[in-house]
Order: structure tokens, then C-alpha cells, then sequence
């Protein structure tokens, strides 16, 4: 068994890191496979926009296509480059929706600001294929559907109830026949599913990749190794500082640096706990496995607390993440539970030889939801997908785009929230761990009790 894993320095000077992350891509099967981008420049001088962008993941990718598109002199401003967050590290799973299912959006939003804001969730993964179609981005798309497995008795009612709140809204959603359940997934652990026809999976950091030469196409300006060191307002303008003393001076600003964001807003890092979750991917499967697990290339996770996301990557692996979760930089623990969940998961088909191992934080807020912050004049922040980052990150930087562009703050689905920041922030590090150990317990106990 041969498995590259990411490497993290941890007395590389503060200065150089990210997060506690040195500013280079991890080891991940995503860069292995992934053709680079074609060589962009780091900021230098001082340049003026309509539209300076922090962050070069999904949201500020999407933000700056926008933008461009209705004219916008636009920068995105990376401190490593284009999708080397969370955008490029993740399964590659575009799901619908939230966290959250229909009925508790309608209760905490309201009937019709609910039911809203749940389409438009539900829709993020239309908007994510349609903007690969349209500008012919080479991502290994494929849109067979998204299936929820319930791994107990509690869950199998919950994913029912599920199914049918969706298909309610006019989802093509269906529960999967309990004969088809095993044969759908190739693993006979489950009791039940459903499946959302509106899923489907990407390679994600192709698809960051493919975001960025759009923008660039339609005449964005996109800089990397370029980190934001600080922001001020000057004479009307946002006036953004680069750790190298290059400026960008625009009017509009939107910050989408997610989980790995730092002080140049106040209250926003303190906003989100970020967390740090893995993946773990195989060599090419033989025949046998192909032909057995998720044979109609569906993607898949399931039910539980500390889920399991599994899919067939476009090189024919078997990519599994999730299973865990700490708020530091190793990742060692996540990717034993992976290994131990793949043996019981798919162990009748003979064993799995692991190649790669890699992690990355995504941003965690207090009520599972993503926010969106108008932290000052004509100053935007978005984050905390929560793990549903694909198609909702997208939607949000669509989304970021047309508020700048005049859209009225009532209209947007999505609507602005003062930052919050979380109480005892500092000991996040202990509060993950307590969450990690408590939801394995709760998931031990659903299983336990449906025996």
C-alpha cells in the first residue's frame, strides 16, 4: 500500500502560512490528475478596479464570472492560487440544498422566505452544470444523481421524510426500491435511500480551474500569490494591501476566503470555526469493484453525523471523505476511520489499495447555514457551506455578483446577517474534538437502538 499524503510544516514562519497551512498545494489525486492553470501574475503596483475580490474558490470565482459579465473591471486577489482552498480538496459531490430540509427553513425563515430559499438551494446544482456547459469547462462532469443512504432504522424515517419534502417543491426525487438499495451502491450496510436526480460530481479543482479561465477569458484580472494583508477606506474607496505592498483600489469589495480567512474584515475569522475534514482515494479499481460499487456512477453519502461521502473518480478510484472531523492540521485519524469504513463498506470485494491521503478546513457557523455579511459600505463577505460546497458556493458568488450589480437586499434568497462572531473562539480546537467524540456517540446510539 502506497498513500501520499499532504505534508504541513508546522515551523514554517506564521507569516508564510494559511491556517497553520504552508501556501502549496496538497498531494491530492484532484493536482495529480488536473491539468494546470496557465501561468498568473502576482499583484505588483498599485491598480484601480470596479470590483476587488478576496478569495480565488467557487464563491469568488463565480462572484468575478458575474461581475465580468455585466462589465466590471474585476480583480481576484489569491494568496496561493485559484481553488487551492477547499474548492480544490473536497469530493467533487455537487448536492442540492442545505443542512437543513425544507420544513426547518420555512420555520426559522418564514413560510415564503423558507420555501425560497429552499429552491434556490435546491436549484445551486443546475447553475453549476449549466456554467460548466457554457463555458466548456473540462471538469468530468456527470449528473446521474445524488444518493442518500440511511445507514438505521431513525435515519431510514428521517431520509423518507426527506425525499418527500422534496418532492413536494417539484424535486426529481424518488426512494430508491429496498432490492435496488445494495445493488445502486455496492455495499449491502444500508438499509435505505433516495436519490436527488439534480446531483451529480465534478472534479472539483478542475472545475475551480475551469472558473478561473473563464474569468480571465471574459477579462478578469486574476492575481496569485497575492495575499490581502489589510484593507482600509480612503477618500470613498476600498484601498487593499498585499503582503508584498501592492494595492488594489475599488469602490466594491467581497471577500470569500471561507475557512481560511484572516483579519482583514473584523469579527469574520471569529465568525466560523473551521474545520478540517479528508479524503482518502485508491489506485484505478479492478473490474470487479468498478462493476459493483455505485455501477451507474451515482455519488453518494450518507446519513450519519460523521457521514461518509463516497464516489468513482473520472480515473476510476474509489474517492471516500468525510468520517471525522479536528481542528488542526493532521489528519491522521480521519484517514484511518476512512480506511476502516471502506473494509466494511466494500470489504466482500477483496481489499482496497490506498494511493493518496489529504485534508483541508471548510467553514462551520453557528447554525449550519452559509452567511452573507455586508461588513461596510459597498463591502461583502460570504462563507460557511457547511459542507454542501460545490453548487452552494456557487450560487453565492452568483449571487454576491447581482447584489453588487443593484439587486435589492429583500430580493435576495439568501439575505444578509450581521457577522456574529463565536464565543470562546480560541478554544475552538477543543470544541471540535468534544463535537467529533459526541456525534459519534449520538450515531453509535441510533445504530444501537435500531438493532
Amino acid at each position: 500500500m502506497s498513500i501520499r499524503l499532504l505534508i504541513l510544516d508546522p515551523n514554517m514562519p506564521s507569516t508564510q502560512l494559511l491556517a497553520g497551512e504552508r501556501p502549496a498545494f496538497p498531494d491530492s489525486l484532484w493536482a495529480s490528475i488536473t491539468p494546470p492553470l496557465p501561468p498568473f501574475p502576482s499583484l505588483e503596483g498599485a491598480h484601480d478596479f470596479d470590483v476587488a475580490i478576496v478569495g480565488g474558490g467557487f464563491t469568488g470565482l463565480m462572484a468575478a464570472l458575474t461581475l465580468r459579465l455585466a462589465g466590471k473591471r474585476v480583480a481576484v486577489l489569491d494568496a496561493v492560487e485559484p481553488g487551492w482552498g477547499a474548492s480544490g480538496r473536497n469530493n467533487g459531490q455537487v448536492i442540492p440544498g442545505f443542512k437543513w430540509d425544507p420544513d426547518v427553513l420555512r420555520q426559522r425563515y418564514g413560510q415564503d422566505a423558507g420555501r425560497k430559499l429552499a429552491l434556490w438551494g435546491g436549484d445551486a446544482p443546475g447553475l453549476v452544470f449549466d456554467t460548466i456547459a457554457a463555458h466548456g469547462i473540462d471538469c468530468s462532469p456527470l449528473r446521474h444523481g445524488w444518493i442518500q443512504p440511511a445507514y438505521t432504522d431513525i435515519a431510514a424515517k428521517r431520509i423518507e421524510e426527506r425525499c418527500r419534502l422534496w418532492a413536494e417543491l417539484g424535486a426529481p426525487a424518488e426512494m430508491i426500491p429496498p432490492a435496488d438499495v445494495a445493488p445502486m451502491l455496492g455495499t449491502p450496510i444500508f438499509q435505505s435511500a433516495w436519490i436527488d436526480r439534480r446531483g451529480g460530481c465534478i472534479n472539483p479543482l478542475a472545475y475551480a480551474r475551469g472558473l478561473a479561465r473563464a474569468a480571465q477569458l471574459q477579462g478578469a484580472g486574476l492575481y496569485v500569490r497575492s495575499p490581502v494583508a489589510s484593507m482600509h477606506k480612503k477618500d470613498g474607496l476600498w484601498v487593499l494591501t498585499c503582503a508584498n505592498g501592492a494595492t488594489a483600489t475599488a469602490p466594491q469589495v467581497i471577500v470569500a476566503t471561507a475557512a481560511y480567512a484572516n483579519d482583514i474584515v473584523g469579527g469574520l475569522k471569529t465568525s466560523m470555526v473551521p474545520v478540517r475534514t479528508a479524503q482518502v482515494a485508491t489506485a484505478p479499481l479492478s473490474k470487479k469493484h468498478l462493476d459493483t460499487i455505485l455501477p451507474q456512477r451515482h455519488c453518494a453519502s450518507d446519513t450519519r453525523r460523521l457521514l461518509t461521502s463516497f464516489r468513482i473518480s473520472p480515473d476510476h478510484r474509489l474517492v471516500m471523505g468525510g468520517a471525522g472531523a479536528t481542528a488542526g492540521l493532521s489528519h491522521d485519524f480521519i484517514v484511518r476511520k476512512l480506511h476502516k469504513a471502506a473494509e466494511r463498506m466494500f470489504g466482500h470485494l477483496g481489499p482496497l489499495d490506498w494511493e493518496y491521503a489529504w485534508s483541508g478546513y471548510f467553514a462551520v457557523t453557528k447554525d449550519h447555514m452559509p452567511h452573507i455579511h455586508e461588513a461596510g459600505d459597498n463591502l461583502i463577505c460570504a462563507l460557511g457551506c457547511n459542507g454542501r460546497g460545490i453548487a452552494v458556493s456557487t450560487a453565492i458568488g452568483k449571487l454576491l455578483g447581482e447584489r453588487l450589480l443593484g439587486l435589492p437586499a429583500e430580493e435576495m434568497p439568501l439575505r444578509p446577517t450581521p457577522i456574529q462572531p463565536f464565543a470562546f473562539h480560541a478554544f475552538r480546537h477543543l470544541g471540535v474534538a468534544v463535537a467529533t467524540q459526541y456525534n459519534g456517540m449520538l450515531d453509535y446510539m441510533d445504530k444501537a437502538r435500531s438493532r
